[in-house]
């Protein structure tokens, strides 16, 4: 598993989504897709970092939370994301009910947040972890985490 760590603020973030991209890029140009998983305490900026990392690729949807919709499907000229987030989700036979493991890993690129909820239905391959830990209220601590074995 290799990993990146970065402690930076919010408006400094073009070195976590550089780092992000080549990732996604190396995934799919081996025809894999890409499960985001994104951990971090309520408020710790999840939703805010997908919508300004995909939102650099053009799409013209408005990204915002999918907590009440439990998912959301944004284009851009680049590639399609699926946002999930399991936060209301309670049991995993609820999730089984709603199909998500037809998605994840096998179309387009996925970003869940509250993944763990779904651990034990979701790929283990193609993953990719991104943690956002709050250091204090203008600080946060970045980590994504892959396996280099599988882009190589």
């Amino acid at each position: 598993m290799k990993a990146n760590f970065l402690s930076l603020r919010e408006t400094e973030l073009q070195p976590v989504f550089s780092s992000l991209d080549s990732i996604v890029t190396s995934y799919l140009s081996l025809n894999k897709k890409p499960i985001l998983l994104f951990t971090g305490e309520m408020g710790a900026g999840k939703t805010t970092f997908i919508r300004e990392w995909f939102s650099r690729y053009g799409t013209n949807s408005s990204i915002n939370s999918p907590t009440f919709s439990l998912y959301n499907v944004y284009d851009s000229h680049k590639f399609r994301l699926v946002h999930f987030d399991l936060y209301r989700i309670h049991s995993l036979e609820e999730m089984e009910n709603l199909g998500f493991e037809e998605i994840w890993g096998k179309e387009d690129v996925s970003a869940i947040e509250w993944w763990q909820k779904a651990e034990s239905i979701l790929p283990k391959e193609n993953r990719i972890y991104i943690t956002i830990a709050s250091n204090n209220f203008e600080n946060r601590t970045y980590t994504i985490e892959w396996s280099e074995e599988e882009v190589s």
